[in-house]
């Protein structure tokens, strides 16, 4: 596997890895997990955001300034808060992603929580 090594502010470095790799290590966690067998509308959630970042652009897909990043966020809020409130944290993680106001965003998952 090959390596590489940036000297980037970690408020970028998100988007920086992303940019080069088309990945982060924490989207790649959140991509392994299988679908929830919970109640249908998070399941229902979780398969539409799954189909989203295969039928994005990658242009589009690869721009979040986050880690992780606004669709993966989003499928860990509805598997680990329910439908509503998965909604709701989603809606306003939409309107904090832009340029210059990323960083590592883990802020609602349940402590001790694996994403």
């Amino acid at each position: 596997m090959d390596t590489f090594e940036f000297a980037v502010d970690e408020s970028l470095r998100p988007s920086v890895e992303r940019k080069f790799t088309g990945t982060t290590p924490g989207d790649a966690r959140i991509s392994a997990l299988s679908l929830p067998s919970g109640p249908f509308l998070t399941r229902l959630a979780v398969i539409v955001l799954r189909f989203y970042r295969r039928a994005a652009p990658r242009s589009l897909r690869n721009r979040c300034v986050f880690e992780p990043c606004c669709s993966h966020y989003s499928e860990l809020a509805f598997r680990q808060q329910g439908f509503w409130r998965g909604l709701k944290l989603t809606g306003r993680r939409l309107i904090r992603c832009r340029a210059g106001n990323g960083s590592v965003d883990y802020s609602f998952i349940e402590e001790g929580g694996n994403p």
